[in-house]
């Protein structure tokens, strides 16, 4: 009786799986740091390792921190620290919806995979900016004063960024800028230069801002200054 009373205690104690992660769905791991998850109204709750979770998952990395999001069509986005990233549904190929997520704040990393002969649409969504991709590699920074995308591998027609009413097709090695806290009157400026975004240079791995040194990286979203947590998480 003890041990069965032992073991009860013990999975009690145990963090809660979300409820409805159906099994070969998103896949969201701590890579290190702080990473925490909401699902609804409901508390945060730490990741350790990697859990399934549902649609409207909202994830968050604190200071020093990462997280990875696996996709069913082994696409993958790198979540950079203090971000804020909500999950949307996956779509799978025979919709015709894209796969939406939102970047709320923070730096992203992602590479868009599709099967040969298919292809999968995604939409980064920031407060600022829509970003509509088809197999690509890209990185992306949202902040409070705006939003910063650079293209890392895109093909010809495979991006689109769209900002209010203006819309810009993007290739590699291209970055838009976008200052301003609303789309309708933000400055956008497109430009085809090595990425000096630091939040994006420090999600990169070393892959950006090698020839850049520290004093002429330029945040202009202000993401890296920014609490993603502004109230203390409730536990």
């Amino acid at each position: 009786m003890l041990i069965v009373a032992a073991c009860a205690a013990l999975v009690a104690a145990l963090p809660a799986a979300p409820a409805h992660a159906d099994a070969g769905d998103k896949e969201l791991a701590r890579v290190r740091g702080t990473v925490e998850y909401q699902l609804a109204n409901e508390r945060f709750r730490p990741i350790v390792g990697s859990l399934l979770v549902p649609d409207d998952t909202l994830a968050v990395t604190l200071a020093d921190s990462q997280a990875l999001l696996r996709l069913p069509d082994s696409s993958v986005v790198d979540i950079g620290a203090r971000a804020r990233f909500r999950v949307g549904a996956f779509n799978a190929l025979a919709t015709d919806k894209p796969t939406t997520f939102t970047l709320e704040l923070g730096a992203i990393h992602f590479v868009v995979r599709h099967p040969t002969g298919a292809r999968v649409n995604y939409v980064f969504v920031t407060p600022t900016a829509q970003v509509a991709v088809r197999g690509t590699e890209g990185y992306l920074v949202a902040g409070p004063h705006g939003t910063d995308f650079y293209c890392a591998d895109c093909s010809e027609g495979d991006v689109t960024v769209t900002i209010g009413s203006a819309s810009y097709p993007m290739t590699s090695g291209q970055q838009v800028i976008v200052v301003g806290a609303d789309a309708a009157t933000a400055n956008v400026t497109v430009v085809k230069q090595p990425c000096s975004n630091p939040a994006a240079i420090a999600i990169s791995g070393g892959k950006l801002g090698r020839t850049i040194p520290p004093d002429r990286q330029v945040d202009t979203t202000d993401s890296i200054t920014t609490d993603p947590l502004p109230t203390p998480t409730p536990h």
